[in-house]
């Protein structure tokens, strides 16, 4: 699993959070408690958090959760899995490749992903979306926040320099195609919009119900 990305984001993991808190102040934090209410937890579900970094998102979940509830993170970063287990240590945090993860099919109430879905390379979209289907249980939905295009010309500029991660082809597919995406692996897929209008949550539902 070693690779540029993952030393890249080891690295990164020593100062994430302190650039996060720079970058947008209390904003991430009021988006994240939005996300979470929308998951409509109960106290016996079971949550996977993809892609979690050092856990912000997978910590808000938790403290949603009753004590019958379980939330384990996941995410490729040695580093990022290491600084999450730091600040979270009552949470469990586990190293793994989203698009082969290590858990048994059917058990997921819930997977989420939070600012992170569109830095996954190219194909590992499609084996991604596959697995999360594999994983969650027969009512289980998918959870996806990520920002709408930025409506400022330099923000902007630098989305489009993140979504060119996965390669240019791909990411403006994806962009202009979300829905259809989701619905060849979901039953139902609904759009939401944050209050701020500036992110969005699709919902995917595993069954239609």
């Amino acid at each position: 699993m070693s690779s540029f990305r993952q030393k890249y984001y080891n690295f990164f993991s020593k100062f994430y959070d302190h650039f996060i808190k720079l970058h947008s102040g209390d904003k991430q934090e009021i988006l994240r408690k939005f996300f979470v209410k929308q998951l409509s937890l109960k106290n016996n579900n079971k949550i996977l958090d993809i892609c979690c970094g050092t856990g912000a998102t997978t910590y808000y979940i938790f403290k949603q959760l009753g004590n019958n509830g379980l939330i384990v993170g996941l995410d490729f970063s040695p580093g990022m899995v290491k600084k999450a287990k730091e600040k979270y240590p009552e949470i469990s945090f586990v190293i793994g490749d989203v698009s082969k993860l290590p858990f048994k099919p059917n058990i997921f109430h819930r997977i989420t992903c939070t600012f992170a879905f569109y830095e996954l390379k190219g194909g590992k979209i499609e084996q991604t979306l596959q697995e999360i289907l594999n994983h969650l249980d027969k009512n289980g939905q998918f959870f996806m926040m990520e920002h709408e295009v930025p409506k400022r010309p330099f923000i902007r500029f630098l989305f489009y320099i993140r979504m060119m991660s996965m390669g240019f082809r791909k990411a403006f597919t994806i962009l202009k195609n979300e829905k259809e995406l989701f619905e060849k692996y979901f039953k139902k897929v609904v759009k939401l919009t944050s209050p701020s209008k500036n992110s969005k949550i699709w919902k995917c539902y595993k069954n239609d119900n």
